[in-house]
């Protein structure tokens, strides 16, 4: 027997009709059903010629049954508009998709969800970046939202599911469709946990005007947008727009000044955007926390019935930080930027560690022993894994 969902499907794939098309006749007062049985001259008073005529020629080479087993074989479902499944944060977005392909899972409608968006081409910075912020932030209980794309979006979300959170891949293409196919990695487990999202008919191969349509729906999942690294024209000012068009809420990790692939970030900031130094500042605004929670301010909260809970739910980041040996110390001041040795020495002695050089240099050849750092001649940086 055929339901609402199966006729809404077959009025969604009508050939230039799309989303708006779809509303437009709904807002006419029809069902889905009552348009496929609507006889062919009334069709033509709802529609322009062109629209009717391609409605109609579709209503007659489509099989119902054929649709169903082809996405049964594919383990993807249509969710409609009318669906109860259907998330409502896309419900509340000015320009809703009336369909989506799901392979997977939806979002969790009862947690949080940030949107990783950036460059494809994104350099050191910005790949050791896209990865504390989608390993933490997942580690933290946040699902993770992006476009999977090559570059910030892909290792945000390998990140994610590799820290064993859920990831959402929102795509240009069928869900059935790798693309790129260096995230193959991402796409063959993305689904165990999290999910494939497309408007897109199933098999539908990736063309470059489909993505920035698709993109409304990354910010529309997300309770938050972070940009992690971009320029100032990019594909990711789309996205961007279309979150402040959507009343989302944008944060923006700075960079240098002198990287144009920071010029993005640091523009939005400078026209309002929040500032994304840590994975705290993201939970702070997901949660209404204003700061770092302290063990003293802990205390003084423990008999709130809120934090109780939120602690039991994220119990990783309320845990007393353990003191943190030499070794440890120097290794996190040195990032991605090369840095010297005196000042490295300089951040210490901020820090009151009192520390000789050749203590110093003793642990810095120990670091790089390991592998986890790289000497440049008298400078030393972060090696990426």
């Amino acid at each position: 027997m055929l339901t609402e969902n199966d006729y809404a499907k077959w009025l969604f794939n009508t050939p230039g009709l799309g989303s708006k098309g779809v509303f437009g006749l709904l807002d006419k007062g029809y069902s889905c059903e009552e348009i496929y049985k609507c006889p062919d001259k009334e069709l033509r008073t709802l529609l322009t010629a062109k629209k009717a005529n391609a409605l109609i020629r579709h209503r007659q080479n489509w099989n119902f049954e054929l649709e169903r087993k082809k996405l049964e074989e594919k383990k993807i479902r249509f969710v409609s508009f009318f669906d109860p499944d259907y998330p409502k944060k896309l419900k509340d977005i000015p320009d809703p998709p009336f369909g989506l392909y799901v392979k997977g899972k939806l979002p969790d409608e009862n947690k949080p969800s940030v949107a990783i968006i950036g460059a494809r081409m994104c350099s050191d910075y910005g790949r050791f970046m896209a990865r504390e912020f989608g390993r933490n932030l997942s580690l933290a209980g946040v699902q993770i939202i992006s476009g999977m794309a090559r570059g910030i979006d892909g290792i945000s979300q390998k990140a994610a599911i590799d820290a064993g959170g859920s990831s959402f891949g929102i795509l240009g293409c069928g869900v059935n469709i790798c693309y790129p196919d260096e995230n193959r990695d991402v796409f063959d487990v993305i689904c165990n946990e999290g999910g494939l999202i497309s408007e897109y008919y199933p098999d539908m191969l990736p063309m470059s005007g489909l993505f920035p349509q698709r993109n409304r729906i990354i910010s529309g999942l997300a309770d938050i947008v972070l940009v992690v690294e971009a320029r100032q024209k990019s594909g990711t000012q789309i996205t961007v727009d279309q979150a402040l068009e959507q009343g989302k809420e944008v944060l923006a990790i700075p960079g240098r000044t002198t990287d144009r692939l920071s010029d993005g970030c640091n523009y939005l900031i400078s026209q309002g955007a929040g500032v994304a130094l840590s994975t705290q500042d993201v939970l702070d605004r997901l949660w209404g926390h204003h700061g770092t929670l302290t063990k003293e301010k802990g205390e003084e909260r423990k008999n709130n019935e809120e934090y109780q809970d939120t602690k039991e739910e994220y119990p990783d980041d309320f845990e007393e930080e353990p003191k943190r040996s030499l070794e440890e110390e120097i290794a996190d001041m040195i990032d991605i930027i090369p840095i010297s040795t005196s000042q490295i020495m300089e951040k210490l002695h901020q820090k009151e560690i009192d520390i000789s050089i050749p203590m110093l240099m003793s642990n810095l050849m120990e670091l790089t022993f390991k592998g986890e750092i790289i000497q440049d001649g008298v400078y030393y940086r972060k090696r990426f894994l």
